[in-house]
């Protein structure tokens, strides 16, 4: 069967070929409003009447920023289909305050240049205050008109369909254009490789300003014709078994769960002991989107055993926004594969030796399987020449799913897509094909010759007792004066004598166990900890605030 070229033909074909099935909006008291399919594309087409009678035109760039899925999968398919291109945000709730997703807003706004802005009406008040012209600014409840479009105007696959902001761990957000023919190809490629079918149930509480919630959860099914349930982010913040009533309520198959996630869910069953979910339908649970620690994943597989969840569901899988959405998939059908190595091998000679059974200096690194079927993978040195296997180096991407480039950013664009390969950023290596990720190149520390990543070191520290994870943020930084890399430990507690002792565990522990004499300890709050749209930490933020002196209260140098 040939792949629709147009992204309007993914709704189109969905609504003609499975009228009843479609996508279902899960409220916050676990009820389901379900627009099949045929009612998404009137509704698409309505929206679009409205567009067109509000100025909005072909080509025209728009800003979604909506609080509920239910506001955004109409609008974003009447962008779809009116050749409109949106870029997807997450609400600011305040432009009169500092807030990260305030600043994200404005900076976005300038780099799209006057761009219209889609509002959910409870946020146009506090977006008057945004700077940005009142006359920009369109009401979501305005937009429906009571007759919906006739004629769609002419595409081409290679047309700009989708701005994806990228989450900006390292920096500024950097918008990603996408191409009809970049989004049908990796989501066919999706459908491939997870053997999905329309008979399929999804669901998903990933934000669709984020590429895995729109791109993998919400079109991936569509194109399939397989029903797709959204649980808006923050509901499942605030109550993480919501997604696990739904899942066994619904029957859910593929689903996704990165770090950030699965510590929520791991918290709130253990304060819920109660055995009524059955979630033994679920044939894949996404694990992406951030670097996979073990022992969080462990855990959330033991935490949900009782409730039937079949330890072959984890499904370890690599991506990023530049690339549409996915790279690589492990093995369906098969538990992750978890494979232990020689730590001082991998951080001070880059080589990945895998460690005997009696060796207790290891990392612990998940398989994240083999490319795409449109997709290449090769890992190179600093020169640019491939390293072959077992050999560290950067991770570049090739193919039809990826991007090809920024919008208006040109420099940064030149730096990422080079001789037809994308810069992913991030170090791994190659081992009997599969591909292994060690972290971002920007998280790298350089101490005493070798190279140490954030997140290991992170790991590290949850065999302390009392540490919890998602506790510990370790960041590096060089200092110029006296030439090194620094270490920097924030950890989330009050400036207390309890926090400081803690503080002496984590620098015993790394100096008895890697050598690391950590430099300075800070205490923070929860939420001096920024985050990007899918849960990864941005440590940038934090060093850039402690290099203002922004932390100096209770700051413990040694």
């Amino acid at each position: 069967m040939s792949i629709p070229e147009l992204l309007p033909d993914l709704l189109i074909n969905a609504a003609k070929n499975f009228p009843y099935h479609g996508v279902g909006y899960v409220r916050p008291n676990g009820s389901i409003h379900f627009d099949t399919y045929p009612e998404l594309l009137d509704k698409a087409k309505r929206i679009l009447q409205g567009f067109y009678l509000t100025g909005v035109t072909k080509g025209d760039k728009i800003i979604l920023s909506l609080t509920d899925c239910e506001e955004i999968i109409p609008i974003i398919w009447a962008c779809f289909i009116g050749s409109i291109v949106p870029a997807l945000l997450q609400p600011p709730f305040t432009f009169t305050e500092y807030n990260p997703a305030a600043e994200k807003a404005q900076k976005i706004y300038k780099i799209l240049q006057d761009p219209w802005v889609i509002l959910s009406h409870e946020h146009l008040k506090s977006w008057s205050n945004s700077g940005i012209p009142e006359s920009r600014l369109l009401d979501v409840l305005a937009l429906s008109r009571e007759h919906p479009v006739l004629d769609f105007p002419e595409q081409n696959p290679d047309d700009l369909a989708l701005i994806q902001f990228s989450s900006g761990s390292t920096g500024d957000p950097k918008g990603v254009m996408l191409s009809h023919r970049n989004i049908i190809i990796n989501t066919a490629d999706i459908i491939t490789g997870l053997e999905m079918k329309p008979e399929d149930v999804i669901t998903s509480w990933m934000p669709l300003y984020h590429d895995m919630g729109l791109i993998g959860f919400h079109i991936s099914p569509l194109h399939c014709g397989a029903s797709n349930y959204l649980i808006n982010t923050m509901d499942f913040v605030k109550n993480p078994p919501l997604w696990l009533d739904m899942m066994s309520e619904i029957g859910t198959s593929i689903s996704g769960c990165p770090n950030f996630g699965q510590m929520l869910v791991n918290r709130s069953v253990k304060r819920r002991k109660q055995g009524d979910w059955d979630l033994s339908h679920l044939r894949v649970v996404f694990n992406a989107a951030e670097p996979i620690s073990v022992p969080i994943m462990s855990d959330f597989i033991h935490n949900l055993s009782e409730f039937n969840l079949r330890p072959e569901a984890m499904f370890p899988a690599y991506g990023l926004a530049e690339a549409t959405l996915a790279v690589t998939f492990a093995p369906l059908e098969e538990e992750a594969g978890v494979i232990r190595f020689q730590r001082i091998s991998l951080l001070r000679d880059g080589l990945a030796v895998v460690a005997d059974q009696e060796d207790d200096n290891v990392i612990e690194l998940v398989n994240l399987g083999r490319p795409l079927l449109h997709c290449r993978v090769k890992i190179t040195n600093d020169s640019g020449a491939d390293v072959g296997e077992r050999v560290v180096g950067s991770v570049k991407v090739s193919g039809e799913n990826a991007s090809v480039g920024y919008y208006r950013n040109r420099e940064v664009t030149e730096q990422t897509f080079q001789d037809g390969w994308l810069h992913t950023g991030d170090l791994g290596f190659l081992l009997n094909g599969d591909l292994f990720i060690m972290g971002r190149l920007k998280d790298v520390i350089f101490v005493n010759g070798i190279n140490f990543y954030a997140h290991d070191l992170e790991t590290v520290t949850h065999s302390i007792e009392g540490i919890i994870s998602g506790k510990v943020v370790i960041a590096g930084y060089f200092d110029e004066k006296e030439g090194r890399d620094k270490l920097l430990i924030f950890l989330v507690g009050s400036d207390n004598e309890a926090t400081r002792e803690t503080f002496l565990k984590i620098r015993n522990h790394l100096k008895n166990t890697l050598g690391l004499h950590p430099d300075t300890f800070i205490p923070i709050r929860s939420k001096d900890i920024p985050r990007t749209s899918s849960g990864k930490i941005q440590r940038y933020k934090m060093v850039n605030r402690f290099l203002q002196g922004e932390f100096s209260s209770g700051m413990l140098i040694v």
